[in-house]
């Protein structure tokens, strides 16, 4: 405990003065040429193992990094981000002069902000005058878009958000999750979903076509069902877009990166549907699957549901196959909306489209068909998706206004940087 305080002094005071610049990499410039501009021993090099020199060989020109230097100028330490996640770490030693080259994880501070503009021209400019965050002004416009909001002079928008910073500087666009109007009297919330969409009430409302009553039962008395594969497509009109994949060893990240299922990519509030009759085991949260659901078959066989917007069963449920238990979204870990489908045998992953059927066969179609005959076919549905921690995010945002909370002003933050900026990256 003793030796942790000393190292964690000798940090502070070698960090005490210090202050962070952000840089751009000068075009054509080598990872040496750098060193040697900075005054530092080209025997680092030596330390480099073979995928640490691949690496330092793909900085490019213009890419964004950050250098911490002391009060006399000197480089103390450099990140040099080469990923979304990691990063070069370039630091001088507490006990030597010699620096220390190393691949990191990137720590982002990702935390909420509030701002209150009060619309006295342009809406937009007043924006930016208030909170010097010209990215929030996209995000607001995309929440605006589908409910055809216009601001006007003696408005005033209140709006909750969420943004990542990195060493003291912003980083990547800000998150809206509610905003407020209030024009004269009246009031009006704009409740904002995970693609940036706002709705005017704190759920998505979803329409979708399903199976009839009469299509349903003659589906199941006419043996419709998957033509090959022990299962059947949990999306309609499926599109691949990852498939399963044991992965590769990635000369960054230090270690392999399996993919254990298959993408399909739909758009959000998309019908998931069972691939089979089974019981759900799981319903709610799933680290990096974000809302998802799991299921369980006979036979020693498991599926995930991942990335979902919402829910349509519970734990406990018994489901039959072409029941629709969820619908698409963008939670977790994702990158846009899309369904991600796990499946297990004994415990152990498999390909999903090992075991799917691949499409409708042509039994499946003349069933639809003479379903169609006898007056059944599809029908419209309608589900309302909550959107998450909505009401949540609505009572923070009110109490900010009601305590008259002053809009977080990023150019005052950029004047305390170097207070702020001396995170966890650095030490």
């Amino acid at each position: 405990m003793k030796k942790t305080i000393i190292v964690l002094l000798m940090i502070s005071s070698l960090l005490w003065g210090a202050q962070v610049t952000r840089v751009k990499w000068k075009s054509g410039e080598k990872f040496s040429s750098y060193l040697q501009s900075k005054h530092i021993s080209l025997s680092v090099l030596k330390t480099l193992d073979e995928l640490e020199e691949q690496v330092v060989g793909e900085i490019r020109g213009g890419q964004i990094f950050y250098e911490l230097k002391d009060d006399k100028g000197a480089l103390l330490q450099a990140l040099i981000p080469i990923s979304s996640t990691m990063q070069i770490k370039l630091s001088q030693d507490t006990k030597s002069d010699k620096y220390r080259f190393s691949i990191v994880p990137i720590k982002f501070k990702d935390e909420k902000y509030f701002a209150s503009v009060d619309i006295t021209k342009n809406p937009w400019n007043d924006i930016s005058k208030n909170t010097h965050n010209d990215k929030l002004i996209a995000q607001i416009k995309k929440a605006f878009r589908k409910n055809a909001i216009k601001l006007q002079k003696g408005d005033n928008i209140s709006f909750l958000y969420t943004q990542k910073t990195l060493v003291g500087y912003l980083h990547g666009d800000p998150i809206i999750h509610v905003i407020k109007l209030t024009k004269g009297n009246q009031e009006q919330f704009i409740y904002v979903d995970d693609d940036g969409d706002g709705h005017k009430e704190p759920y998505e409302t979803i329409s979708y076509m399903t199976d009839s009553p009469r299509t349903a039962i003659f589906r199941q008395t006419s043996g419709a069902s998957s033509s090959s594969g022990q299962f059947s497509m949990p999306v309609r009109n499926p599109r691949v877009t990852s498939s399963f994949s044991y992965g590769r060893y990635h000369p960054v990240l230090r270690f392999y990166r399996p993919h254990f299922g298959t993408d399909f990519g739909v758009k959000r509030g998309t019908p998931i549907m069972s691939i089979g009759n089974g019981v759900v085991t799981h319903v709610g949260w799933l680290g990096g699957y974000g809302k998802a659901i799991k299921v369980q078959y006979s036979n020693g066989y498991m599926s995930i549901y991942g990335h979902l917007s919402g829910f349509r069963t519970i734990v406990g449920d018994v489901v039959q196959e072409g029941d629709v238990i969820g619908y698409s979204g963008n939670t977790g870990t994702s990158t846009g909306p899309h369904l991600h489908l796990g499946i297990y045998l004994n415990n152990s992953p498999i390909d999903p489209m090992s075991v799917l059927s691949e499409g409708s066969s042509i039994a499946d179609k003349l069933i639809d068909k003479m379903s169609d005959a006898i007056g059944g076919g599809q029908v419209a549905q309608i589900k309302k998706i909550p959107i998450f921690n909505a009401e949540k995010y609505r009572e923070t945002l009110e109490s900010y206004i009601n305590n008259k909370t002053p809009s977080y002003d990023w150019n005052k933050y950029e004047s305390q940087r170097a207070q702020a900026q001396l995170d966890e990256n650095f030490q």
